[in-house]
């Protein structure tokens, strides 16, 4: 009796242009540099990566790819920063529901706690300060 093949199906993704989806890719040799390669899907769902990129290590194993802007001399954004509030704004869109106003009783707790702390904007906090 012969065997019958199984067709092996790959989930389908969500449409490339969405955020959030993931694309693969590996260090790769050119000519005396090391570089990473990316399926293709990336550069034609994404051709903002077409031109030159920056890449900023934000923590082990993780690391921020961002394309460069054609405007040279502009005022540079925290690219972290920048990270965090597209997260929320796609978070704030796709659950519109769970944004609620600030509790007043908590703002008047919170202005309690720093009501007599004195702060200057030119304080140095020393090389252990990390915001």
């Amino acid at each position: 009796m012969p065997k019958n093949k199984i067709k092996k199906t790959t989930p389908r993704q969500p449409p490339s242009h969405i955020e959030g989806v993931e694309y693969r890719g590996k260090q790769a040799k050119t000519g005396n540099s090391l570089g990473f390669r990316f399926d293709r899907a990336l550069f034609k769902s994404h051709p903002e990566f077409n031109g030159e990129v920056r890449a900023t290590v934000i923590a082990p194993g993780r690391m921020l790819v961002s394309a460069e802007t054609s405007g040279s001399g502009q005022h540079r954004d925290d690219v972290v920063v920048a990270a965090f509030l597209a997260f929320l704004a796609k978070e704030m869109r796709r659950e519109p529901q769970a944004i609620m106003p600030l509790d007043e009783a908590l703002t008047h707790r919170i202005d309690a706690l720093v009501d007599r702390v004195s702060v200057s904007p030119d304080e140095d906090l020393g090389d252990e300060a990390l915001i």
